[in-house]
């Protein structure tokens, strides 16, 4: 017997489902766990499975229609067989003439209640000059001794009527540009407004401080002439600062925290959001206790959840339990970035664009490269002193990065020739 497939709930908050592919065509024969289509939830791009086997026989939902869960999308049963009729229910209808019987008059009467008069149809222009000369449209209509009014109509009847056609003619044209096109949201945009707004009610403030890039450039280029060989992938300045990142945020315990209605929360682990922008916006997906990886961890493990991110197939877990966010934005070349918390994280840190700046040592301009990171933190959470404290650990990591990632003691000495040396790869 044919049965149906139906958009699942596959998160906790997720109503409706946009679908964005379908992998199978009808006539395709199909088994159980095989992939079926991709649907948009809340926070990811979902492949469900086929929950038969069989033939899909009919697909009833095409791609880009939003539904709610629950919605049937398609049928799955034997080859050749007939899909069951699917009864639709019938919008109840309104008598045009209501008769009200009333018992308690001496005589029996019937009081019959007219249908309500349709509704005058008129051109947007033409409502907008009746609203503002204030017409009744209805008596436009019936001196136009037309069915739909047009803004001549309106015109027309507000001269004869006595007006000033220097009044008419003020308000004729008065309505500003409404040119737009009109995008629905999807089940991503709706969640994000919804996940931001919950955003600006917390009561949240920004530190930032410029952090030197000369030995985080040393520290990248020494790295580079076998990385990429050895691993399969560029290593990139994000992957270095998620690191450096995660073993500052160790010895800063409310800034991995939560505000819940039964207390503060403080991590045991630090679970990593990295904000990827893709083609149907940003997401954040999670490095989980990237206080425990090694630096080629952290990287392999961005890259892999980048690259499912820009394929729209990351899975609802790999964006949950985010206990802190980093957002880079330098390859844009924003030189200031002042993100907003995301809730229920109490931090979130902001890196900019690696910029020069002029410093004069030993009567000797000097450029040093140098960028802006931004601490946005939870008020009810972290005080000043906490996110000034936080800042200056990962001022002293990303200037000495060999301290926590090759577990020295002390820095390694620089060399005039990367002191000087530019690189633009954020």
């Amino acid at each position: 017997m044919a049965s149906q497939v139906i958009v699942p709930k596959l998160t906790d908050q997720m109503q409706e489902g946009r679908m964005l592919e379908w992998l199978c065509s009808e006539g395709d024969a199909v088994v159980v766990n095989q992939p079926l289509f991709v649907v948009e939830t809340d926070k990811a791009a979902v492949e469900v499975p086929a929950e038969e086997t069989g033939i899909l026989l009919k697909i009833l939902v095409s791609a880009g229609s939003t539904v709610p869960i629950g919605t049937p999308v398609a049928w799955i049963g034997a080859p050749g067989e007939v899909i069951p009729e699917v009864e639709k229910p019938t919008p109840p209808q309104e008598p045009a003439v209501r008769v009200e019987e009333k018992p308690s008059s001496p005589s029996s009467r019937v009081v019959v209640t007219a249908q309500e008069p349709e509704p005058v149809l008129a051109g947007p222009r033409a409502k907008y000059l009746a609203r503002e000369l204030g017409v009744d449209l209805k008596a436009v209509q019936e001196h136009a001794r037309r069915k739909r009014i047009r803004e001549a109509d309106v015109q027309a009847y507000a001269r004869a009527r006595g007006m000033p056609a220097a009044l008419v003619a003020k308000k004729v044209g008065a309505e500003p540009d409404v040119g737009f096109v009109l995008l629905q949201p999807t089940p991503l945009q709706r969640a994000m407004a919804s996940r931001m707004t919950k955003s600006a009610a917390i009561p949240q403030f920004a530190a930032a401080c410029d952090v030197k890039l000369t030995n985080l450039e040393r520290f990248r280029g020494e790295l580079l002439s076998t990385w990429e060989a050895s691993h399969g992938f560029r290593l990139t300045y994000t992957h270095i600062l998620a690191a450096l990142v995660s073993r500052a945020l160790e010895s800063h315990p409310t800034l991995n925290a939560s505000w819940m209605p039964d207390g503060i929360r403080l991590y045991h682990v630090v679970n990593l959001g990295v904000a990827v922008a893709t083609e149907r916006g940003l997401v954040v997906p999670v490095v989980r206790r990237a206080n425990q990886l090694s630096l080629e961890e952290i990287a392999a493990g961005i890259v892999r959840l980048r690259k499912r991110a820009e394929s729209n197939r990351l899975l609802p877990h790999e964006l949950e339990d985010g206990t802190f966010t980093l957002t880079n934005v330098a390859m844009m070349g924003i030189t200031l970035s002042v993100p907003l918390l995301n809730p229920p994280q109490s931090g979130i840190l902001g890196v900019a664009a690696k910029r020069a700046h002029l410093k004069l040592e030993n009567g000797e301009l000097k450029s040093i490269p140098v960028a802006t990171v931004t601490l946005v933190a939870d008020h009810r959470i972290v005080d000043g002193a906490a996110s000034a404290a936080f800042l200056a650990r990962l001022k002293e990591l990303v200037e000495n990065p060999w301290l926590v990632l090759s577990g020295k003691e002390a820095s390694v000495p620089l060399s005039s020739k990367v002191e000087g040396r530019a690189t633009t790869e954020r």
